[in-house]
């Protein structure tokens, strides 16, 4: 197993009350059947509960369901309408357990025996006020020129600057689509504003800070100073007391208390609105202890009311959860049958490294930074750096097409036979498991810890008891985020602390953040509100005083070696594991900064979520994907409108048409219609329910909706009514090493260290050409370069480059020049030029490009001495490439196998001792199996023998080779000696030698898996001789 459970279960399950019976028809289609739904609706609006659960649900739906109970006449269209929503909803209460107001609601369970489902009716409720409504009420005390002096404010921390702007997160208007809101809104950087920024690094009260400002601007007049204040609070690039951190539950609490200690209450014109908002905080407060029902549901409707009396907005001003009443327990048998769950999606993973678009990153990283490098997230994610991930919102570039792979004809080939053989089920076996595996799975990084969301199949407790259930997974968020954090503030505190303690890291020098940051919409406050569950909180864009627990953005930064990414605080050099303690979808609705913060550091790790389709995810029948007794996708169909009659066709064609179509298909009686975020069960054999179905597919926008099936009605029994459980998951310790403790505060790479063409010491030239000739130009051509003794080259060293983000652009040769001076930089162009130019007359060159300079830093070293060692390895490594061509042209000698040799001398130069080298080697490349070259192996292993590398000189000019071998080793030596610190010997190793294979061989990741096999061979071979010498 991959996973293992710690016990943690939450329940979530439906509150539905019973007796909530549909119309006998919502087609309204004679005059008798609008009057039978007028007496429906009518007796439904009598129930209390009914009532409460619609108002907090859907204010606009309740007020008009109250104007037609109230005898307004409507026409019978809008009145279907109101039928079809006021049914769907029902049906939604009766047959969903996603907490949702009213309508659902969740508890701790756990796993013991006897299995027990004892879920009463006397539900808690847990009420706050919600965000839109407590949003308008902060927008209007921010601005109100008597109270504002008397605010803390803090600059936000997710501001950055740009040109002559400073930029802050936007929060687009809920009026305002979904897509092509705007990302960021910013003011002018004045002087004046930058004093202001600068002075309110820390909590300051706005009266100080108007003050401070007016100090260095005496001719502003403190008027226009917090007239200027006052734009910057609205533009939310300072951020006041009064908005609470997203570790805050009760945000209104949060609010009460903040206008009372800043004695608002003393405002003529604020009194009666702090009164009103403390009456109403003590009102939800006093919810909390009743129970449903019947009490809560004028207590409900009247606080809503006196609400929208201080404050009327569109849609709800009531955030409403529920705490279920009862007990539940599983067996243990169920949570393993989770831990194999887990393991299993992991197994099927199409990315056992990671999204492909954090792969591309993460090569970008290195390409531009350097192995160890640790660089300021502001830095890496601005636009004078990477940027943000391909397809992130704001980054530079869309995220790539799919591309068919392996896995997808594989996957394609199963569902095609189970279509042709009228099967509606895939079941998985290991040899199935083995023909979807991706990658070497030996290599894969586990995931810290993941959550599975799944219904439990089982007749009755006594089948559940005997092992007779399925395990049906109807969620897998991606590892960063957290379906069961949402409601940690519902728990009692025992089973809160045990939910906060499966997010601790397991390795050493790291530390659990959890992430607290404002969404994109206002609304989605209500949902990502969470109560601090771990020991250090990563804050953006909040107000929050000084605390040596919350991790400031200014704190962070990224770091990579050639597996992983990193994220780290700067200050103590710790690793971070960060974790979003809510289910908030990442690409749209949460800022790019706190998505990418999510996912940096788990970003190589095997991506964990629900099974991925590939290329078959648009197919019109997905089988059931069965693993043992867990069904790890559910049979899925895509409806078209084309597949059915149009919406003018009467209601018996219109179900024929269903029929036929379910029969071809072989679609079940019940299943879960699938549209965007709505999720509504349907049985297709009531009536009522195919006129809810054919309603959906009528306002349809995407042109399809998506039916799942949901499974047999009794085989959900167990529980009484629809249920579903939450279990985190943490992964088995591996034995890797754990990353090295760094020494604090870390030296980050900034901006300034890129050295710009025109005025720098390292000339930077980009050739252009076809990969094939390289050799050439760099073992007949490159030499030439140099030969003049005017030439103001200190050094020179070069590597063979191909981006891996964008695969169809060409590979170049980079050529770095170290000069005496930045002066000399134009003298060095222009001699790089004349040496191009013939090479790109005789048609072996096709561009020249110089490009800016990025020092090696990181793992490297840091300092002018560390530097120049650096380059005296890269150079002398250079100069061992292109002998080791020249060689094996002049002597047939396969370059792989001379680069091979090379590569064993590397390592073993870079210890002091040469064995230890070699054995660092061998742990450091993977032993990759399969069927090799036997001349190219002989080959290699004939260039060592019981001296060590003495074999080539006694080959035609093999002393060449072994002279730059020695000269190479003496920088080795001298660079460990002084700068490589205890630790970073395998990292640094790990550069050297891929680095060297860029220069000797090529661009090739099946190339360098030989030749580091090869090299494998030449190391084992020189340790087998070396003992044999001394024993």
């Amino acid at each position: 197993m991959l996973f293992r459970h710690a016990g943690v279960v939450m329940a979530r399950a439906s509150t539905d009350p019973g007796g909530l019976d549909l119309p006998e028809s919502v087609d309204l289609d004679t005059e008798d059947a609008l009057g039978a739904g007028r007496v429906w609706l009518a007796h439904l609006w009598r129930r209390a509960e009914v009532r409460t659960a619609l108002r907090v649900a859907s204010p606009a739906l309740s007020q008009q369901v109250d104007a037609i109970v109230g005898g307004d006449r409507v026409d019978a269209r809008q009145f279907r309408r109101v039928l079809i929503t006021t049914s769907s909803y029902l049906r939604r209460w009766q047959r969903r357990a996603t907490p949702f107001g009213l309508f659902a609601g969740v508890a701790a369970a756990s796993a013991d025996t006897p299995a027990t489902a004892r879920l009463g009716e006397e539900h808690q409720v847990a009420a706050r006020a919600g965000a839109r409504w407590l949003g308008e009420i902060i927008d209007g005390l921010e601005q109100r020129p008597d109270l504002l002096p008397r605010l803390p404010v803090v600059v936000n921390d997710a501001g950055f600057t740009r040109g002559d702007r400073f930029v802050v997160p936007a929060r687009p208007d809920e009026s305002q689509p979904r897509r092509g809101a705007a990302l960021d809104s910013s003011v002018r950087r004045t002087k004046a504003v930058a004093a202001a920024l600068a002075g309110a690094a820390a909590p300051v009260l706005v009266a100080e800070l108007t003050q401070r400002v007016g100090e260095q601007f005496p001719a502003a007049g403190a008027d226009k100073i917090q007239r200027l204040l006052a734009e910057l609070v609205a533009s939310r690039a300072l951020i006041t007391s009064l908005r609470a951190p997203m570790t805050t539950v009760d945000p209104l609490a949060h609010l009460v208390a903040e206008l009372e200690a800043v004695g608002a209450e003393d405002l003529p014109d604020l009194a009666e609105l702090v009164t009103q908002l403390g009456a109403i905080r003590e009102e939800l407060s006093s919810l909390r202890s009743w129970a449903l029902p019947p009490d809560y549901s004028l207590a409900l409707e009247s606080v809503a009311e006196r609400m929208r009396a201080v404050r009327d907005v569109p849609g709800r001003v009531l955030a409403v959860d529920v705490v279920l009443a009862g007990k539940l327990t599983v067996p243990e048998a169920v949570l393993n049958e989770a831990e194999a769950a887990a393991t299993v999606l992991l197994r099927l993973t199409p990315f056992p490294f990671g999204d492909p678009v954090w792969k591309d990153f993460h090569a970008e990283f290195l390409d531009r930074y350097g192995v160890g490098a640790v660089v300021a997230v502001r830095d890496v994610v601005a636009d004078s750096g990477l940027g943000y991930p391909a397809g992130f919102l704001g980054a530079p570039r869309p995220r790539a097409a799919h591309l068919l792979t392996e896995r997808d004809v594989t996957l394609l080939t199963l569902i095609q036979e189970a279509t042709a053989e009228g099967r509606t089920e895939i079941t998985l076996t290991e040899q199935v498991i083995g023909d979807l595996r991706v990658g070497d799975h030996a290599k894969m990084v586990t995931p810290a810890r993941v959550e599975l969301a799944f219904q439990l199949h089982a007749v009755c407790l006594d089948a559940l008891e005997r092992g007779q259930f399925q395990l049906w997974i109807t969620g897998a968020p991606m590892h960063a985020n957290s379906v069961a954090g949402r409601f940690a503030h519902l728990l009692p505190d025992e089973d809160r602390q045990r939910l906060a303690t499966t997010y601790m890291p397991t390795r050493e020098h790291t530390i659990a953040a959890q992430l607290s940051f404002l969404p994109r919409r206002e609304h989605n406050e209500n949902i990502t509100r969470t109560p601090r569950l771990l020991s250090h909180v990563i804050s953006l864009a909040e107000h929050r005083g000084d605390d040596e627990t919350v991790i400031r953005m200014g704190d962070l930064a990224v770091t990579a070696d050639t597996t992983q990414m990193s994220l780290v605080r700067i200050s103590t050099g710790e690793r971070i594991q960060p974790h979003i303690p809510h289910a908030l979808e990442t690409s749209t609705q949460t800022p790019p900064l706190a998505r990418f913060l999510a996912e940096v550091a788990s970003a190589r790790c095997g991506a964990f979520g629900p099974i991925g389709f590939g290329a078959a995810h648009d197919l019109p029948f997905h089988p059931r994907i069965r693993y043992g007794r867990v069904v790890l996708s559910a049979a899925r169909w895509l409806l078209k409108p084309t597949d059915l009659p149009p919406a003018r066709t009467g209601t018996t064609a219109w179900d024929d048409a269903l029929s036929t179509w379910r029969d071809r298909w072989r679609v079940p009686s019940t299943v879960v219609l699938c549209e965007s975020d709505l999720r509504l069960p349907l049985d297709l054999d009531d009536r009522r329910d195919r006129t809810l179905l054919r309603t959906r597919l009528e306002r349809n926008r995407t042109g399809m909706v998506e039916l799942r099936e949901a499974g047999a009605h009794d085989s959900r029994a167990w529980a009484g009514r629809a249920c579903e459980l939450v279990v985190p998951l943490t992964a088995v310790p591996s034995p890797d090493t754990p990353p090295r403790p760094r020494t604090a505060p870390l030296r980050t790479v900034t901006r300034s260290d890129a050295l710009l063409p025109g005025r720098s010491s390292v000339l930077r030239a980009h050739l252009h050409g076809h990969p094939l000739r390289f050799d050439d130009i760099l073992s007949n051509h490159l030499p030439q370069l140099f030969a003049d003794t005017d030439n103001p080259v200190i050094r020179w060293w070069f590597w063979r480059h191909h981006d891996p983000a964008r695969p169809d652009r060409d590979q170049h040769l980079v050529l770095c020049l170290r000069l005496r001076a930045a002066g000399d930089y134009g003298t060095a162009a222009a001699q790089i030029a004349d040496w191009a130019a013939p090479l790109r007359a005789s048609g072996l060159l096709a561009d020249l490009n110089l490009g800016a300079y990025q020092p090696p830093r990181g793992a490297f070293g840091h300092g002018a001495e560390a530097e120049d060692a650096v380059e005296d390895v890269l150079a002398t490594d250079s100069a061992a490439a292109i002998t080791q061509l020249w060689w094996a042209t002049r002597t047939g000698t396969p370059n792989q196998a001379i680069a091979a040799a090379s590569l064993a001398d590397l390592a073993a130069s870079l210890a002091p001792i040469p064995e230890v080298g070699l054995r660092r080697m061998l742990d450091l490349l993977p032993q990759e199996h399969g069927k090799l070259d036997r001349g190219l192996s002989e080959t290699a292993l004939g260039l060592v023998d019981a001296d060590g590398w003495a074999r080539p000189q006694r080959l035609p000019d093999g002393q060449t080779v072994t002279r730059v071998w020695d000269q190479r080793r003496a920088a080795l030596a001298a660079y460990r000696d002084r700068f490589l610190q205890d630790g970073d010997g395998q990292l640094v190793l790990r550069t050297l030698l891929h680095e060297h294979h860029l220069r000797a061989v090529g661009v090739d990741p099946g190339v360098e898996k030989v030749t580091n096999r090869l090299a494998r061979a030449v190391a084992q071979r020189r340790l087998a001789l070396s003992r044999q010498g001394t024993s």
